[in-house]
């Protein structure tokens, strides 16, 4: 049996600059900043017909998830459930991109389980009714964890030097 703390992993996507950031919220829901991308690691879906924009967005996404797990392992953490969290759809993608992207997360990750949610833009959500579910369970423990955790998450980002860069690939 694991001795790991069971953490919420927790990927917001930048939709406007195409980015992401990954982080954990320990026992006291305090923030845990991880990973972050560069400006446009995601942009190579623009211009792809529909199914390579899902399964360009879908591999990377996953790869940041297999990241972040990376990632706790040496912090004795482990993760307890996968939250992605959108700051709006993807620019000049199809509008069935995100729950596509969101539906294939939820049915084919279900441990830790997976859950999908949008948020309104530079994730300022400041009420819990901002926060849509676009797919899988956002359980009432998960959810307190998230309003609670989010707004110091999101306020790390714009320190760079608490992140772990990761580079974008080159095309």
């Amino acid at each position: 049996m694991s001795d790991r703390q069971a953490v919420p992993l927790v990927v917001l996507i930048d939709t406007a600059s195409c980015c992401w950031h990954v982080g954990a919220f320990d026992a006291s829901n305090s923030s845990i900043a991880l990973l972050r991308s560069d400006e446009g690691n995601l942009d190579s879906y623009l211009g792809q017909p529909l199914d390579e924009q899902v399964s360009f967005l879908r591999h990377r996404i996953a790869g940041v998830l297999q990241r972040g797990c990376d990632r706790l392992f040496p912090r004795q953490m482990k993760a307890s459930y996968f939250v992605l969290i959108a700051d709006g759809d993807f620019p000049e993608a199809d509008e069935s991109v995100t729950p596509r992207l969101a539906e294939h997360f939820v049915q084919w990750m279900m441990n830790p389980p997976v859950v999908y949610l949008r948020v309104p833009k530079n994730f300022d959500v400041n009420d819990a009714k901002e926060i849509e579910v676009i797919a899988g369970e956002f359980p009432a423990e998960i959810a307190s964890t998230i309003q609670a955790g989010l707004p110091q998450l999101v306020a790390l980002r714009s320190d760079a030097e608490c992140w772990e860069r990761i580079p974008t690939p080159q095309r």
